[in-house]
């Protein structure tokens, strides 16, 4: 599978020349000297820019943290959504220092080590030393609040909301969004503050602040269940937290709506970066139609974008589920009228969750396409292995390089997401994709690299 070498051409324009591919080769030692991550291969620039904006106040989840003595209600309270959007912009990339890549790292470092269970403090140290070594000062290339790319009379941009895995944050996947973005999409890429990541700051309208850190289903309990009810495992947890992300999509989507109608008013509600930016070249630039948006996630994101596509709040264009963790759905009793795209690891395919993605898949009432990715694993569609040694990705299951895993992604979701717009004979392209296999898969599912598109029994 070769690199992706054309973006995305809006409707009425003349067909650009293909971009050479990005020759990058992974080091060994990761981003530690270069301290930057790969850049992007489409044709356009990418701008990215943070915002939080408030919403109705509301309080989800039935649960409470055990060590935590409060007479609050239980649950978790969400006042605000933040999200980041990638974007094609207007500079030249070859004029920017890049963006930083967690500018709350020490936080974040932090809330890594809590979720490890690390407590021994020798160990806690060195670990926060080598963690922090890797991700301080580290950048991805992207422009800050770069002004958006116009479009021409008659074109917008498609958007795509992405939902992170747990144990992440929005700007894990700042690679495979700003790939999206240099491709000619918007990306919105949503931070859930639903106890999922490793530490995530909520900024009330009123400017004050509040942290939500890791939650482990061990150190909570649900008030209204008797003591013999408890739930003996995180599921019950992750359901809660599939409501909060489902309230957060929702409204992320609601606000870019705004900022497309031009009802984004300078200075009024708004908190972070987006309080002093000028609004106003964004309006009627973005698609957010009834019926055109995409919504995307991996792990516990898939999960949220399958449930969202069952959920008739959403109707979206169509669903990209990386890894997407099913056990989650279950029981899973609904049916999804819209396109199913899932691109998976090797290390998801040989997981009991496979057998359960097929499943669902059959209560998909359209196009359903299912690829793998032979010798990749599940943090691979993040940028995780793009920073980390190359023996860290071995250590775990990963036998191809870690750059590759992003082209082919790419490139398959790019055939998905265009097939609508392409001619009668060309729109078999995903049905030519990769090798065809039936059946159960067995390890090894192919040569490390292989792609695989899994046909579906009737």
């Amino acid at each position: 599978m070769t690199d992706s070498t054309t973006s995305r051409q809006i409707p009425g324009t003349q067909p650009s020349a293909p971009k050479v591919s990005n020759p990058y080769t992974h080091s060994k030692f990761g981003t530690l000297f270069s301290r930057q991550l790969p850049s992007y291969t489409g044709n356009y620039p990418v701008g990215v820019l943070d915002v939080e904006y408030p919403i109705e106040p509301q309080t989800i989840g039935s649960f409470k943290h055990k060590k935590l003595r409060t007479t609050s209600q239980a649950g978790i309270e969400i006042d605000t959504v933040l999200f980041s959007l990638f974007y094609p912009c207007q500079q030249d990339v070859s004029n920017s220092k890049g963006t930083v890549w967690f500018p709350r790292a020490s936080p974040t470092v932090n809330g890594f080590l809590k979720m490890a269970g690390i407590e021994n403090s020798l160990i806690r140290a060195l670990a926060y030393t080598g963690a922090l070594s890797a991700v301080h000062g580290l950048k991805f290339p992207s422009h800050q609040r770069a002004p958006i790319l116009p479009n021409p009379p008659g074109g917008k941009w498609p958007l795509i909301i992405f939902s992170h895995g747990v144990g992440c944050s929005r700007l894990m996947y700042t690679h495979i969004c700003g790939e999206l973005a240099s491709k000619g999409y918007v990306v919105a890429a949503v931070e859930h503050r639903d106890g999922t990541g490793p530490s995530a700051k909520i900024t009330s309208e009123d400017g004050k602040e509040r942290d939500v850190d890791f939650l482990r289903w061990t150190d909570l309990d649900w008030p209204d269940r008797p003591e013999s009810d408890q739930p003996k495992d995180d599921n019950t947890l992750r359901h809660d937290q599939l409501k909060i992300r489902l309230v957060e999509m929702e409204s992320a989507i609601e606000i870019i709506r705004k900022i497309t109608a031009g009802q984004f008013e300078h200075g009024k509600g708004r908190l972070m970066a987006s309080r002093t930016l000028d609004w106003n070249p964004w309006k009627g630039q973005i698609d957010v139609d009834e019926g055109e948006i995409c919504l995307a996630g991996h792990s516990f994101g898939g999960t949220a974008v399958i449930a969202a596509g069952a959920n008739p709040h959403f109707n979206p264009h169509s669903i990209i589920a990386l890894d997407p963790a099913v056990e989650r759905l279950e029981p899973w009793n609904s049916s999804i009228q819209c396109p199913l795209l899932t691109v998976n690891s090797e290390e998801f395919v040989l997981s009991e969750d496979y057998n359960r993605l097929i499943n669902v898949s059959k209560t998909v009432q359209n196009h359903k396409y299912i690829f793998n990715i032979a010798g990749s694993t599940h943090p691979s569609f993040s940028d995780v292995f793009l920073i980390t040694p190359g023996f860290v990705g071995s250590m775990t299951g990963l036998s191809i390089p870690p750059y590759s895993i992003f082209p082919t992604t790419v490139e398959i979701i790019e055939a998905f997401l265009n097939k609508r717009d392409t001619q009668d004979d060309k729109a078999s392209t995903l049905d030519t994709m990769g090798t065809s296999v039936k059946g159960v898969l067995s390890k090894p599912i192919g040569r490390p690299g292989q792609l695989l598109r899994q046909t579906l029994s009737p």
